[in-house]
């Protein structure tokens, strides 16, 4: 009885610290290589219809490794056809730096719109990215962002976190790659 006390016991240890070990492993991913590192372009043709009525066919997402994270530059026209600004954006378009570690202590990820909004984001695998935004400690968006295997096309489905659409609808954005 004792020897299958202590077996159970040694397994239960084991387990716990495999746990840990892959928890630490995932907190600490390395940005580098992902297929979601580049520039990408909206597709309005395969994108959900609502999006027509917010965004050009010129809206861009530029993804960069940058101090062991990712900065996500998100610009109206690209390449941004303005200078002088340090971060490369106009006041109308953001960037927003975070790491796949999951803490939500990234800030505005929408831009700075005075809205004390976070995010957390985690690496699911090598092509899927989870993303929790949070505005003044409340979840309010969940979006995952997925590349396709052939590395061309980056789809994002957004759906609320504090109002769940009844019907079940998503907000998909469909990204082509630009380099």
């Amino acid at each position: 009885m004792r020897i299958t006390i202590r077996r159970i016991a040694l397994v239960a240890v084991f387990a716990v610290l495999a746990l840990f070990a892959s928890r630490s492993a995932m907190a600490q991913a390395d940005p580098t290589g992902l297929p979601i590192i580049g520039v990408w372009r909206i597709n309005l043709d395969k994108s959900s219809p609502n999006i027509r009525k917010f965004r050009q066919a010129t809206w861009s997402c530029e993804y960069v490794v940058e101090n062991g994270g990712i900065r996500n530059n998100v610009y109206d026209v690209y390449p941004p056809p303005y200078k002088g600004n340090p971060t490369g954006v106009a006041p109308h378009d953001h960037t927003y730096f975070f790491k796949l570690d999951g803490t939500q202590a990234y800030t505005d990820p929408e831009g700075p719109n005075n809205e004390g909004q976070t995010v957390a984001m985690w690496l699911v695998n090598r092509n899927t990215i989870y993303r929790q935004r949070q505005t003044k400690g409340v979840d309010d968006e969940r979006v995952i962002y997925e590349v396709s295997p052939d590395g061309k096309t980056l789809t994002w489905y957004a759906w609320s976190a504090s109002k769940p659409d009844p019907k079940g609808v998503t907000n998909m954005m469909v990204w082509d790659r630009v380099n």
